[in-house]
């Protein structure tokens, strides 16, 4: 049996860390951390070397810079982009990062993360 998937969350909003990791664990995933801003995320992505990362576009506020940061400290994590925007004009906004293996709106239910992390990391 191969060890669970560790995927580490980046959202500023609390109660959707929360749900996130909930979800995640419930689902077999390995959340290693959660956190809550860019210079955390960046941190947490270089020390726990994830396979996913669920990143919010607005960690508080979007910027392509920060997104590519965080890219930079784990390169061989997958970037699945979560944002309250639509999906379409998430995608549009984070076009040409490296990485970038989902693009997910907090509109859909919370399984459509866990659904696409499989998907991506073919992990049942």
């Amino acid at each position: 049996m191969s060890p669970a998937p560790r995927v580490l969350i980046c959202d500023d909003a609390a109660g959707f860390r929360l749900l996130t990791r909930t979800v995640l664990a419930d689902a077999g995933f390995d959340v290693v951390g959660a956190a809550e801003d860019w210079d955390e995320a960046v941190a947490m992505a270089t020390e726990f070397q994830p396979d996913a990362i669920v990143l919010d576009l607005w960690l508080p506020t979007f910027d392509r810079e920060q997104v590519e940061r965080v890219r930079g400290a784990c390169r061989s994590a997958l970037l699945a982009v979560v944002s309250s925007l639509a999906t379409a004009e998430a995608a549009r906004m984070v076009e040409g990062i490296d990485g970038i293996g989902a693009v997910i709106s907090k509109r859909d239910p919370p399984d459509a993360i866990v659904s696409a992390l499989r998907e991506r990391l073919n992990v049942g």
